[in-house]
């Protein structure tokens, strides 16, 4: 009976502090994987100033300058751009689509399409347009500003605490774990080798692969480069087919717009130059770290995405990594 209630005690205690944090649980795992990426940063300052508290501080003022000011014009040319993309739509309507239609080779396709049922090209993009205008709400951006603010503080100021404590709060977390000292120390060398993979390896690759499909999209004339660029850094992360679910649909629309030249030099530039990249950067930056199946990759990210938004595409690979690494920890000791 003792045990029972004591039981409840612990299980009730542990859900009221889960429901305490749950409204911060977004801006906790952003400020860690933010510490966790600049704290080889943190650990060269201490190494001069001595204090961790000034390095800790210094770091955070690093990170503010490395994010806001990138992020400041990212931003801005975003606002710029996908304002522009709605006002030439309800300027020109689907000029570009009925242009697009009248090519030969399309028309030809259409037509045989027909043969299946109606379709119009230009109807099924007013379609497609209405429903993605329906998950699309701007003013509720500007109506949670105040959120943002409140919740960007705390971030820093729990990056700040992070750094500081880190190693106090690993050594803590460490001796709450239920297992042995060798597999603490398996479990924490599988978690550096998937912090490495999946935020360094990661975040490399899609900044690079970003930036390269903007330079693309900007020299075959394509229109709004940062925005494109900055969905590839993020499509980027998504296994298979990454960066050509955006430059692949580009170059067919080049090429049947009637800019062959155009099409087929993005088509290559895509595929040699920004699909290279993911096969150059990650085997220097992970090498074989992180040992997980392209396909078990491809459905941590997507469902980490619809789970933890954002986050999920560097936490979704994480925790499923570590799930693993548990299972493989227990599989070692039972056959020892």
């Amino acid at each position: 009976m003792y045990t029972t209630i004591s039981l409840a005690i612990i299980v009730g205690l542990f859900y009221l502090f889960y429901k305490i944090l749950s409204p911060f649980l977004s801006t906790i795992a952003w400020a860690m994987v933010l510490s966790i990426t600049f704290y080889p940063l943190y650990m060269i300052f201490l190494k001069y100033v001595k204090r961790q508290w000034i390095a800790s501080l210094v770091t955070l003022l690093m990170i503010l300058i490395i994010i806001i000011g990138p992020f400041t014009y990212i931003i801005s040319s975003l606002v710029t751009e996908i304002t522009d993309i709605l006002s030439k739509i309800e300027d020109k309507g689907f000029d570009a689509i009925l242009k697009i239609q009248e090519q030969p080779q399309v028309a030809r396709l259409l037509e045989e399409l027909k043969t299946f049922g109606n379709f119009d090209l230009k109807e099924s993009a007013v379609n497609a347009l209405k429903s993605v205008g329906t998950y699309i709400d701007i003013s509720s951006i500007f109506q949670n500003a105040i959120a943002l603010v409140v919740n960007f503080v705390l971030m820093c100021l729990t990056i700040f605490y992070f750094l500081k404590d880190g190693d106090k709060l690993i050594e803590y977390l460490k001796k709450l774990l239920p297992f042995s000292s060798e597999q603490k120390k398996k479990l924490e060398e599988r978690v550096k080798e998937m912090v490495v993979a999946a935020i360094y390896g990661g975040l490399a690759v899609g900044v690079a692969q970003g930036f390269l499909g903007g330079i693309a999209f900007l020299l075959f004339g394509l229109p709004s480069p940062v925005f494109w660029g900055t969905t590839m850094a993020l499509f980027s992360l998504i296994p298979l087919f990454g960066t050509f679910i955006i430059w692949g649909p580009a170059s067919l629309f080049l090429i049947f717009s009637g800019s062959y030249a155009k099409g087929i030099g993005l088509f290559l530039f895509g595929f040699f130059i920004i699909g290279m990249i993911d096969n150059i950067l990650k085997p220097v930056i992970i090498g074989s770290r992180t040992k997980l199946h392209t396909l078990l990759i491809f459905f941590s990210v997507i469902g980490g995405i619809k789970f933890l938004g954002l986050l999920g595409f560097i936490l979704g690979p994480l925790i499923t990594a570590l799930c693993l690494s548990l299972l493989e920890i227990y599989t070692v000791e039972e056959t020892a």
